[in-house]
């Protein structure tokens, strides 16, 4: 896949294999092993998911949708709106089902990056609060609460909505030293 504005056609399991390897490339797999490891799982309850080997059926929905710790991730990279807007190419997309055409035309690519090591410093961070905080809910709350402060920043345009999301989102992150120091790394390559 490539950023040219030159329609190409796509398979579902391309795109999906697609997804995945640009979510490798972030590093998301550090932080939703640390998530799993303390109790949060975006794939809970779904019948999908098979004890011991995860998912069984993968699709264009879950492959696109991102929990608010990931959500921040890429927000915080400058990736969140390129990703939202390469998966609103992509028809059939709905909670844990996918009625994606076996083909489907993509208008405009992405790049998949190479900036794992945000997620792995991020991953650090994670499982060092969640283990200083002692608390069960800590990785839901902080992913519940990260998901609406990026969403906010993402659909309002008021100045007081956008000033607060970011204040809020600073003090959720307060401890995040290392995921801070690879983004500044990152920022200033």
């Amino acid at each position: 896949m490539n950023s040219l504005d030159k329609e190409r056609l796509i398979t579902r399991e391309e795109l999906i294999q697609f997804g995945l390897q640009y979510l490798q490339g972030v590093g998301t797999s550090y932080i939703c092993n640390v998530c799993i490891s303390n109790g949060g799982s975006c794939c809970m309850n779904c019948s999908h998911l098979e004890d011991g080997k995860g998912c069984k059926q993968r699709n264009t929905s879950c492959t696109s949708w991102l929990c608010g710790l990931l959500k921040f991730l890429f927000y915080e990279a400058g990736l969140l709106e390129e990703w939202e807007h390469f998966w609103e190419q992509v028809p059939g997309r709905a909670f844990r089902q996918d009625y994606t055409p076996p083909v489907v035309p993509i208008q405009k690519g992405i790049q998949i990056p190479n900036i794992q090591s945000l997620g792995q410093a991020f991953a650090k961070d994670l499982a060092r609060l969640t283990k200083k905080h002692n608390n069960l809910d800590y990785i839901i709350t902080l992913n519940n609460e990260l998901d609406r402060y990026v969403t906010r920043l993402s659909i309002y345009n008021d100045f007081e909505t956008l000033e607060e999301a970011k204040t809020e989102l600073e003090k959720l992150t307060w401890g995040f030293y290392s995921f801070r120091l690879a983004l500044q790394d990152y920022r200033n390559r």
